[in-house]
């Protein structure tokens, strides 16, 4: 993920297989703002549909409970649509 590198620190299960993002210091204060948390859910629930079940958010991590049985699966989605969104951002910006 070399476009995210400078917005994503990682993106990984943790020990009971949610699937965690780790943003990037520099942008963990837009994880705060109740616009962009729902963002956030809105987006996760339409890339993972019938798979997703929880979103927390915390200061500068997502965590995406999913479907037991989905994990790996759902993650790749949620890598592609990172890196495809990333990608619009930064062309919509000019950068």
């Amino acid at each position: 993920m070399d476009i995210s590198n400078q917005f994503i620190n990682y993106v990984k299960f943790d020990e009971i297989k949610r699937i965690i993002i780790s943003v990037n210091t520099k942008y963990q204060s837009y994880l705060q703002d109740e616009k962009y948390r729902q963002m956030l859910k809105k987006g996760a629930m339409d890339i993972l549909k019938d798979d997703f079940e929880k979103l927390e958010i915390g200061k500068n991590l997502c965590r995406i409970t999913v479907k037991q049985g989905t994990e790996e699966e759902n993650l790749k989605k949620i890598k592609t649509e990172l890196i495809k969104g990333l990608e619009f951002a930064l062309r919509f910006m000019g950068l």
